[in-house]
C-alpha cells in the first residue's frame, strides 16, 4: 500500500476555490469538516486533477463508492472546465511613500502592474489544452479502472501507468505526462487505447461483441467542454 502523501495547503486551498467553499455533492458549507478526496484511491497521487474538496460524509460516501468513481471524476471535470481559478492576468499594486526619482512617476503614486500569469505547463504541451489534457487523465483513469478488474483493487498500483507513459515518451521525473509536446499528442492517446484495448476486461467485452471501451476525443469533448 503506498503511503499517503500530506497534500500542500496551496493546493488545499485552491480546491476550496474550486468549488466555492460548498460540497459540490450535498452543498454542505461547513468548510471547517471538509476534507481532500483522492478521486483514484490512492493516497499518494496528489496530482490536482486527482484531488477534490468534499465534506466529511460525502468524502466518506466517495471513499466507499457509494458515490461511484466515475460521477466524482465527472464532477471534478465539471468543476474544472466551469471556471478558470486565477484570472490569466493578475494585478499587482506597488505603493510608494517616498521620494521617487522619476518624472514620469512621480511622488507618492501607486501604480498598477499587470503581469501575465505563469503557467503550469510550456505553451505547446497537452497541459496547455485543458480538453486534451483532460482526456488524457480520462483515459488513465479507464485503463486504471479496466486493470484493475484484472488484478483487484487492492493490488493495484494505480501510479504505475502513468510512469510507464512517461518513461515511453521521455518525461524527466520532475514532469507529468501532460509535459507531452502536442505533436505527439496523437501518438500518445493512440497508445493509451491500445493498452486499454489489451486488457483482459476488454477482450471479455470484445468476445462479447462490446467494442467501445472509451470515448473518442470528440464526444469526450462534447461531453465535458
Amino acid at each position: 500500500m503506498k503511503l499517503r502523501k500530506p497534500v500542500p495547503a496551496k493546493i488545499k486551498a485552491l480546491l476550496q476555490q474550486e468549488i466555492d467553499s460548498r460540497c459540490p455533492f450535498c452543498d454542505n458549507t461547513d468548510v471547517d469538516h471538509f476534507q481532500t478526496h483522492h478521486i483514484d484511491g490512492d493516497r499518494s497521487n496528489n496530482e490536482y486533477v486527482n484531488l477534490i474538496m468534499l465534506c466529511a460524509i460525502c468524502h466518506s460516501k466517495a471513499t466507499k463508492r457509494d458515490i461511484p468513481m466515475s460521477q466524482v471524476r465527472q464532477k471534478k471535470l465539471y468543476l474544472m472546465n466551469r471556471k478558470p481559478l486565477v484570472p490569466k492576468n493578475q494585478s499587482k499594486v506597488v505603493n510608494f511613500h517616498a521620494r521617487v526619482n522619476n518624472a514620469i512617476v512621480g511622488d507618492h503614486n501607486t501604480i498598477n502592474i499587470t503581469q501575465p500569469k505563469k503557467e503550469k505547463y510550456p505553451a505547446g504541451c497537452v497541459g496547455g489544452d485543458s480538453i486534451r489534457a483532460n482526456y488524457v487523465g480520462y483515459l488513465i483513469k479507464q485503463y486504471n479502472e479496466y486493470k484493475s478488474k484484472e488484478i483487484g483493487k487492492e493490488d493495484m498500483a494505480w501510479g504505475l501507468f502513468g510512469k510507464k507513459l512517461k518513461k515511453k515518451f521521455g518525461i524527466g521525473p520532475t514532469r507529468t505526462i501532460y509535459n507531452v509536446p502536442m505533436t505527439r499528442f496523437d501518438e500518445l492517446v493512440s497508445y493509451i487505447h491500445s493498452e486499454i484495448d489489451g486488457t483482459w476486461l476488454a477482450r471479455i467485452k470484445r468476445g462479447k461483441g462490446q467494442l467501445r471501451n472509451y470515448d473518442n476525443l470528440d464526444e469526450y469533448a462534447e461531453k465535458y467542454s
